[in-house]
């Protein structure tokens, strides 16, 4: 279970044993990390729970080699304060505009098979049902021993909840996960909106250099998120069933 470090902004509150972040005044000051660093093949998965209207931009996610164990001097935003010391990787979540096109529209390859009939998603920390990674709106959170329910290819289309509310929205989860490059022994990071692999929005990441912590950003309209683990179930490799 992945939790929200106690090193954090000023304006950010942690509730419910640091699995809740909420800014609870201004935009500004509201940087957290998650609490451990992730392992390649890990996805850090969010949902956005509220929205403050008023303000402009949205949250703003990625990695960070900058260690939030050693409590260092938290700039005001993500963008482009923690940017710009170097050593992170971070962008803004946007309403349209989050998937990446290779070079000449090439397709990019996706981390996961997160095609329609899929059921579970294997991971380094274990496996994960699809349905996890999509907006739970309209579902019921499915327990490890019970089976999942059956979801047809048409219900899977474009009239789903993934496909139905925007990437800002509240009730959208966004997913966060490094692979290695084999050819260049270097990481890239891609988001998982929704159930949707965007593409690698980071390419070459030395990720030897120094562990890599989430980091989030609650900036602008959104208000409030949540690790999805405090509400849903990651299956462990056992509980799934199913071998790597």
């Amino acid at each position: 279970m992945t939790r929200f470090h106690c090193h954090h902004g000023q304006h950010i509150v942690l509730l419910e044993d640091r699995m809740v972040a909420i800014r609870e005044s201004s935009f500004a000051h509201a940087i957290t990390f998650s609490d451990k660093p992730l392992q390649p093949g890990e996805i850090f998965l969010i949902e956005i729970e509220r929205n403050e209207r008023g303000w402009s931009g949205h949250l703003r996610l990625g990695l960070t080699q900058h260690n939030p164990d050693s409590k260092f001097e938290l700039p005001q935003y993500a963008l482009p304060d923690l940017a710009c010391r170097g050593k992170s990787w971070i962008f803004a979540v946007t309403k349209t505009h989050n998937r990446v096109v290779e070079f000449q529209d090439q397709p990019y390859r996706p981390i996961f098979n997160l095609r329609p009939e899929s059921i579970v998603v294997n991971t380094t920390r274990g496996s994960v049902r699809t349905s996890y990674l999509k907006p739970q709106i309209g579902r019921q959170p499915q327990p490890c021993n019970e089976p999942a329910p059956e979801e047809s290819v048409e219900e899977a289309g474009p009239a789903t909840a993934s496909r139905s509310i925007l990437p800002t929205d509240v009730g959208s989860r966004i997913g966060l996960v490094y692979v290695i490059n084999d050819e260049t022994n270097l990481a890239e990071m891609h988001f998982i909106i929704n159930g949707e692999d965007q593409g690698p929005c980071a390419k070459d990441i030395p990720y030897k250099n120094g562990p890599l912590y989430a980091v989030v950003d609650v900036y602008g309209t959104t208000k409030q998120v949540r690790s999805s683990s405090s509400t849903e179930c990651l299956r462990c490799k056992s509980c799934a069933g199913i071998p790597f």
